[in-house]
């Protein structure tokens, strides 16, 4: 008959894991420095979910003749369980949680109708509930036979590896530890820290029609001294919160080569991480001529005294005829 050690459903890598993922889940929404994301998210993307997804098929661990041997095989036990030795578990939870996240994506496109999505949250739900149900399997188990953690036995062949080796082994020890670490925490930079390269900020000008803004319904036809509606639609992919100046100018272009401007206007607006705002922006032309187009350029920040495509951000056009 089992003990109450053996039979109990709650272990304390079980804990620690439902303790750790609760934990991280806020941090999908959390602005953090890369180097915290990176503390803190990357196992819970390339480790945790493969490994409580071993201790629900593989509930068993290595016999005592493979611990003794060090074998880095798995067996099959005379009760039929399935065992992994700790190397290969590490390894096979690296390997299936990769494998993952990519399903998790495919998932949030067909459900959602987009490949990113709550990445962290899931991945972190998902490894709480394996890590319960694998505990429950292990807990199916006779003690001798079921898959633990072994701290204990980690922390003491630490210090007889530190007190008994030489220097120079422990050294390497150490060393090997860390960069095991440091691989796994390169592996996750991709995964943990917002990529830079995504950022952008969406600048167009046209029209707004019935609340809606359109590309086109701009009056193409100004007279000289005439005031016309413009809808500068300007949105905030940064990921961080942007103060942008639009600056306005009229340009006669001639053979493709700019030959005269003359400066309009200039505004400034606040736009919010993840948010559109259509600026509606009067304009009057004062320019003479043929070949005339109205550009707006874009900065992010004050604008300098003398705007131009070199400087700006983004710039677009519209070509402007006499009626």
């Amino acid at each position: 008959m089992m003990d109450n050690s053996s039979t109990r459903m709650l272990s304390w890598d079980v804990v620690a894991i439902l303790a750790y993922t609760a934990a991280v889940v806020p941090l999908q929404w959390i602005e953090l420095s890369s180097s915290i994301r990176i503390v803190f998210l990357a196992p819970v993307l390339l480790f945790l979910p493969g490994f409580t997804l071993t201790t629900v098929l593989f509930p068993g661990g290595p016999t005592k003749d493979t611990r003794a041997t060090n074998e880095l095989s798995s067996e099959r036990g005379d009760d039929g369980v399935s065992r992994l030795d700790l190397v290969e578990r590490t390894a096979v939870s690296v390997g299936v949680s990769a494998g993952l996240l990519p399903l998790f994506a495919f998932g949030f496109d067909l459900v959602l109708g987009q490949v990113v999505g709550p990445i962290i949250a899931v991945t972190a739900v998902f490894s709480a509930i394996m890590a319960i149900i694998g505990r429950y399997r292990r807990s199916q188990l006779l003690e001798r036979d079921r898959f633990e953690v072994p701290v204990r036995e980690w922390f003491e062949r630490s210090v007889t590896s530190t007190t008994e080796e030489s220097t120079g082994a422990a050294t390497v020890n150490i060393v090997l530890a860390v960069s095991v670490l440091l691989a796994i925490g390169a592996v996750g930079v991709a995964f943990a820290i917002p990529q830079q390269g995504a950022t952008f900020t969406d600048f167009a000008v046209g029209s707004e029609q019935d609340g809606e803004f359109v590309t086109d319904g701009y009056p193409e036809d100004l007279a000289i001294g005439e005031t016309a509606e413009m809808a500068v639609l300007i949105e905030n992919s940064e990921g961080e919160p942007r103060e942008y100046s639009v600056a306005v100018r009229f340009e006669r272009v001639q053979n493709g080569t700019v030959t005269a401007v003359e400066n309009a206007d200039e505004f400034a607006v606040t736009v919010e991480s993840g948010e559109t705002i259509i600026q509606n922006h009067s304009v009057t032309r004062l320019m003479t001529g043929e070949n005339v187009r109205l550009r707006f350029f874009l900065y992010r920040g004050e604008p300098p005294t003398d705007p131009g495509p070199e400087t700006a951000y983004r710039s677009v056009h519209v070509w402007i005829h006499t009626d």
